[in-house]
């Protein structure tokens, strides 16, 4: 679990979301209730189907305007809004979209994971 800063719209300033580090997810994917918290609402037209690890889902796509990952701001990140099982420990990943700005290093040995901004 990773503290990602979402930028929040009903605020005007950042909020926080525990989220989940993907590789596996392409797209970063973040609940409902996070993203109706931070005053986004579903700007989707239409439900788009994507293909996930239990199965087909249904979800909407929004941009965020900015988020603070890893000390670094990425601005107009194309997010999935789901909903996510109640049961669920998580309330979104962080997928490789967002990765795809660092460069990557895990050890697992030594519990660290290295991310250093891809320039």
């Amino acid at each position: 679990m990773i503290n990602v800063k979402i930028w929040s719209k009903a605020r005007n300033t950042y909020g926080s979301a525990f989220l989940t580090l993907d590789t596996g997810a392409a797209i970063t994917t973040i609940s409902h209730d996070i993203i109706d918290t931070l005053g986004y609402g579903s700007q989707a037209k239409e439900k788009k189907r994507i293909i996930t690890a239990s199965g087909i889902e249904y979800v909407d796509e929004i941009t965020l305007d900015r988020i603070m990952f890893a000390g670094n701001e990425l601005v107009d990140v194309k997010t999935y809004v789901h909903t996510f099982p109640q049961e669920s420990f998580s309330k979104g990943v962080i997928g490789i979209n967002v990765l795809s700005n660092f460069d990557l290093s895990i050890s697992f040995k030594r519990k660290i994971l290295g991310l250093t901004p891809v320039n």
